[in-house]
């Protein structure tokens, strides 16, 4: 490979692990597959990895590599300064279009994160924040759920690592990364693969316990989620509408499950920062009565996190709930990197907002009325929040009300 002008020292990484990260990504993340066409987005910040992504997408057999920038202070430009409250929440035509060609023809797509700014919608109305970044993230979401291979993976910025470490050590950003997605391995795919052999085997005893819920306790947290009998438990290895298998994120260090939301009951104690539409929400409270949020509080930018659960019917009731073990190389780091990628396979979590429907083997009917009667959650929103750790005991509980420990000290017991 020729030397790439893109590529600058300021970033903390070299030509060849760049180029090993890249093809990581598209063959043990996105699966890319030969012809297959690609669209590569992220942050304005995030160029340098994203041209190294196209680069090794032809190297890799794609057909072609499109690519188009998000910037947050264009967004908060415009959910801010728009003259209604209809434009401060508009998306151009062209934009869903665009999501709507990779539907169609069976585009990959790959997702660079890593947020520069805590908040950038600072000193914008919440509502309008919370408006526009709905609008732009669903016509993403759509290829979620037509099942296309898709990725989301991070890419390290001296600004980034300021918010992490205090200081814009890019390099040590590289370092912690390397470790997270295996790159110190000698060949990180098939690291990958021997990762998901292993999730894949824990999330089988979990189906075979058969258990009715689960319950956290510890740190402030006593929170009983309940569990549909017929739906299985799975790592975020995801299988295409025509049979192709990727990993849509990573990292992915959790085996997760949509529970039935309508008996969720309890308090969840957030035990890391999470971004909320761009926000970053610290020391966050949740209660729920009856399956939905019924009281939300934090130590800074509650209103982000009610905007959120407020956006539709089914924001405020959860659609997932995942576990992550002491195993885990994000949270043998022990750093909050305040991105959603990283930060939840760290440590077990929940999310309000819509349920994976890949949690049924089965599928599911299409009428959201019969969703809802079923205890599955449809929602326009999906938001990850961390309430395990070392502190927090997860027990299964049975359909007579028993109590087997599943996780103490982030360690299987089951």
């Amino acid at each position: 490979m020729a030397q790439s002008a893109h590529l600058s020292p300021a970033y903390g990484i070299d030509e060849r692990d760049l180029r090993r990260y890249a093809d990581l990504i598209l063959r043990g993340g996105v699966n890319l597959e030969q012809g297959q066409k690609v669209l590569i987005t992220g942050d304005v910040e995030h160029a340098y990895l994203i041209a190294a992504l196209a680069e090794r997408a032809y190297a890799n057999g794609a057909g072609l590599a499109a690519t188009f920038y998000f910037d947050d202070r264009v967004l908060a430009a415009q959910a801010g300064g728009a003259p209604t409250d209809a434009l401060a929440a508009a998306v151009p035509d062209w934009y869903a279009a665009v999501f709507q060609t990779v539907i169609d023809e069976r585009w990959a797509r790959i997702r660079t994160l890593g947020d520069p700014l805590d908040d950038p919608f600072a000193g914008v109305p919440v509502a309008r924040a919370t408006a526009l970044q709905t609008a732009v993230f669903l016509p993403a979401y759509r290829t979620i759920e037509a099942r296309i291979n898709w990725n989301l993976c991070a890419c390290p910025t001296p600004a980034w690592a300021r918010r992490i470490y205090g200081v814009p050590d890019v390099e040590r950003l590289w370092r912690d990364l390397r470790f997270a997605v295996r790159l110190d391995e000698p060949d990180p795919v098939a690291a990958w693969d021997a990762r998901r052999d292993e999730l894949v085997a824990r999330a089988k005893r979990l189906d075979e316990a058969g258990f009715a819920g689960l319950r956290f306790r510890g740190g402030g947290t006593d929170l009983f989620v309940p569990l549909h009998r017929d739906a299985r438990w799975q790592p975020a290895w995801l299988t295409t509408s025509w049979g192709r298998r990727f990993l849509c994120n990573l990292p992915s260090e959790e085996i997760y499950v949509a529970p039935d939301f309508r008996g969720v009951s309890g308090t969840a104690v957030a035990t890391r920062p999470v971004t909320v539409n761009g926000v970053l929400v610290s020391g966050l409270v949740v209660r729920f009565e009856d399956g939905r949020v019924v009281e939300v509080a934090a130590d800074s930018n509650a209103a982000a996190a009610r905007a959120s659960m407020n956006e539709d019917r089914g924001a405020g009731r959860l659609g997932e709930v995942a576990l992550v073990d002491a195993s885990s190389r994000v949270g043998r780091l022990g750093i909050v990197f305040k991105e959603t990628l990283l930060d939840e396979n760290a440590a077990c979590h929940i999310a309000w907002g819509a349920a994976t429907h890949d949690s049924f083997a089965d599928g599911l009917p299409d009428d959201p009325a019969a969703l809802e009667a079923r205890g599955v959650n449809e929602s326009d929103v999906h938001q990850d929040v961390m309430i395990g750790g070392p502190d927090v005991v997860v027990s299964g509980v049975t359909a007579a009300g028993d109590e087997t420990p599943v996780l103490v000290g982030e360690r299987w017991e089951i």
